[in-house]
């Protein structure tokens, strides 16, 4: 059933954390669990929850973006109204394309006043849940907020780096926001997933700009606590936020555990992407795979262990892999070992290479190289 909300969605944001992977792709684009790419998660889950108007902001390195979305068919928002928006960055403002996430919403102010919706559901491409926005939508009209912010616990022993931090009241309102936190101990965490309605969303945005603020969360979320009712709603499934190579890194491996899987592409509905038409893996009788995951048309003549390996990667005779993410269409030679390794695309490892990084520090090979 669709809901009365439209949804936009951030896909740049982060890339200055992660440039190494994100030279070549904006964020949103950057692959994921063998076959997906991180933009396919919000996409879906606003999609899934019943949004049939749905804006993907872009900065940068969007054209990997703009081939894996096409026309939205594949989540269904190919339509003759509403449907799938991409905006393109744009520079008619005089420091040229936009900084921050003001100056973006104040780039697409247009396609937020047109919309014939009264919510307006906003979330960054990098965090990896299986959300039905309903459930907050509904608590945002219940409190009567002026923003609904969606959070999680972070659970012990998972540290985490440059988080927003909320406090709490015990009538559901957020009492006071830390930014950038280095958090060990069990807290709340924001993750950049906001429920507004319409005219407060456009408001906010004309306000910012007219007083040059830069920054949705420190500069209106935390300067204007007692302007803004804020209310906090908390997630409680399996979810992953990106905000470092390591964060990718674990969020993949991650995957290999039937809980999160189950959890994370079958809990509300399933995770759509992009449909491609490739023929099944091929296993040598050499190959030997364990609690890995082989995408399409892969070619398995060596050993694979703790592994994510994308479509079209082929493992030569010998070879070992483990701990490892190889991605779409690279290939090893024989004798070939790799271990806590992220392999971009169509990398390329001769004979008798070894590479080995360690679980905090797995080593990046970039997208076309090779060794």
């Amino acid at each position: 059933m669709d809901i009365n909300a439209a949804g936009i969605i951030f896909s740049n944001m982060h890339d200055e954390e992660m440039h190494e992977i994100t030279n070549c792709r904006t964020m949103g684009a950057l692959p994921f669990g063998g076959r997906y790419r991180l933009v396919d998660f919000a996409l879906s889950n606003m999609r899934n929850s019943g949004l049939t108007s749905v804006g993907i902001v872009a900065k940068s390195n969007y054209q990997s973006l703009l081939e894996h979305l096409g026309s939205g068919k594949e989540w269904d928002l190919s339509r003759k109204r509403d449907g799938l928006f991409i905006f393109p960055p744009f520079s008619r403002l005089a420091s040229g394309i936009y900084k921050n996430k003001i100056e973006a919403l104040h780039g697409i102010l247009s396609y937020i006043k047109k919309s014939k919706y009264d919510y307006i559901l906003i979330t960054d491409c990098d965090v990896i849940c299986n959300l039905d926005w309903k459930a907050p939508l509904s608590y945002h009209i219940s409190k009567k907020a002026d923003v609904t912010v969606i959070y999680f616990k972070k659970q012990p022993g998972n540290e985490k780096r440059s988080e927003t931090v909320y406090t709490i009241s015990k009538d559901g309102f957020v009492s006071d926001i830390l930014i950038k936190q280095k958090v060990e101990e069990p807290c709340f965490i924001g993750t950049n997933m906001w429920i507004m309605e319409k005219n407060t969303l456009i408001n906010m945005i004309n306000d910012a700009v007219a007083h040059n603020l830069e920054d949705i969360e420190r500069d209106i979320f935390q300067k204007r606590l007692n302007q803004f009712k804020i209310a906090a709603w908390e997630y409680k499934g399996y979810i992953n936020k990106i905000n470092s190579i390591l964060d990718y890194y674990q969020a993949n491996i991650d995957l290999l555990s039937p809980k999160v899987r189950k959890e994370l592409f079958y809990k509300n509905a399933p995770i759509y992407t992009k449909v491609l038409d490739v023929v099944p893996a091929k296993y040598a009788d050499t190959a030997t795979v364990s609690n890995s995951l082989i995408s399409d048309g892969c070619i398995i003549e060596g050993q694979v262990e703790n592994s994510i390996l994308f479509r079209g990667v082929h493992i030569g005779k010998g070879s070992a892999i483990k701990n490892s993410i190889i991605m779409k269409d690279s290939k090893t030679g024989n004798n070939v070992k790799l271990d806590y390794v992220i392999a971009d695309k169509e990398v390329i490892f001769r004979d008798e290479r070894i590479m080995v990084g360690c679980d905090t520090r797995p080593i990046y090979i970039g997208k076309g190289s090779t060794l």
